[in-house]
């Protein structure tokens, strides 16, 4: 049973994975032209497996930037994964913390989508399947960093070929599968508008911070789902 269940959790996160297949290219390519080679272009997919707090390190990085307004830029962009972990943790209440820990190492904005439709749609918890999806995208995700990576001095003009809207495009996938009542378009409405307003006033960083905290409120002052 738990090895059908992982490979049903590979099998059902291989579209949103693939989705992100030229994000990794792209990072790999941004990587390589900051100035960083193929192994520390892996390491960074390997170890961190966060692609938006990746690609802000390697935007500071591009600019000279090093140390420690990396790690804090990273930390608060990365701040919404405690609340993925908050959303899912209740399921998992009789499981081992350190499987637990294990899973989290691996929870991303992807395989959280997976995840969190998965659980909605009525199943049971299940480690195995989490632990496919997971592993799916995690092999894809670093696949497609290193292609981009030694192909990265060879593209230069990666806004030329509109490849750093696919970030960008891939989230908005996850939300417009997810706008099913009028209560979700009015919090990603009220969320988009202060997610502008931070964006605005402090940069992409305090825009998905902002935009965070305003669709975390709105959900715990409202009775709707």
């Amino acid at each position: 049973m738990s090895q059908s269940l992982f490979v049903k959790g590979m099998k059902q996160i291989i579209p949103v994975a693939a989705a992100g297949i030229v994000d990794g290219m792209v990072f790999g390519i941004l990587a390589r032209q900051a100035g960083l080679g193929v192994t520390e272009a892996m390491l960074f997919s390997l170890l961190v497996n966060a692609g938006s707090s990746q690609f802000a390190a390697v935007g500071l990085i591009s600019q000279g930037i090093v140390g420690w307004p990396i790690l804090v830029s990273t930390l608060l962009l990365n701040a919404r994964h405690l609340l993925y972990g908050l959303a899912l943790g209740p399921k998992f209440r009789e499981t081992a913390p350190w499987k637990l820990s294990l899973m989290a190492g691996t929870l991303n904005d992807e395989t959280y989508a997976l995840k969190a439709t998965y659980l909605a749609a009525g199943e049971k918890p299940s480690l195995a399947y989490f632990a496919g999806a997971s592993t799916a995208d995690y092999v894809i995700w670093n696949a497609s960093t290193l292609a981009g990576a030694i192909f990265g001095t060879v593209f230069t003009q990666t806004e030329s070929w509109g490849l750093d809207f696919a970030f960008i495009a891939t989230f908005l996938g996850f939300l417009a599968v997810n706008l099913v009542s009028s209560y979700h378009l009015k919090v990603a409405g009220c969320a988009a508008v202060v997610a502008c307003l931070g964006f605005w006033l402090g940069g992409a960083t305090v825009a998905v911070i902002a935009g965070t905290v305003m669709a975390v409120v709105m959900g715990a002052l409202s009775g709707e789902r």
